[in-house]
């Protein structure tokens, strides 16, 4: 039996992560830690690679599905260390902008921008009258679902 290319799973592209082994990329355990990881092993079938976290035994490599949320680009943790945003990749918002915000689900949700803080964080209001303080990671531009309206023909 012989496998076909053509048929072969391919890892979706996502910003930052690399799908190959030897990759360096973090990875969230189930104690909800994010670690420094490698990919070990991919298995194309299942849509999943084999982890492993560095200065941890092999027994702790765990397998995560490819788009996983667990999964994230190394590069992140280094920049939010040295207090720093990832350049160009949060746009700036100024007050009375509607965007959405993360809340504590971890879900975005419509809220306007009352203030821009002076370490880059944004206070926000939630349209259901709640304000809170979120950092610049947390707040995406709003975008407005738009209906397209066709001019109605009888016959």
């Amino acid at each position: 039996m012989s496998l076909s290319l053509s048929c072969m799973k391919t890892p979706p592209e996502r910003s930052g992560i690399t799908f190959k082994v030897g990759a360096q990329l973090e990875a969230r355990d189930r104690q909800k830690n994010w670690y420094t990881a490698t990919i070990e092993k991919i298995d194309y079938n299942k849509e999943r690679v084999l982890i492993h976290y560095r200065q941890w035994s092999r027994r702790h490599d765990e397998w995560f599905q490819w788009n996983s949320p667990y999964l994230r680009p190394m590069e992140r943790v280094n920049l939010r260390r040295q207090g720093r945003s990832p350049p160009h990749s949060q746009p700036m918002f100024v007050s009375g902008t509607k965007v959405l915000a993360c809340w504590t689900d971890c879900r975005f949700y419509p809220a306007k921008i009352l203030r821009v803080n002076k370490d880059d964080s944004y206070t926000v209001r939630f349209y259901d009258g709640v304000v809170r303080t979120v950092k610049p990671t947390k707040v995406k531009p709003f975008q407005e679902v738009r209906t397209i309206h066709l001019p109605l023909v009888l016959m």
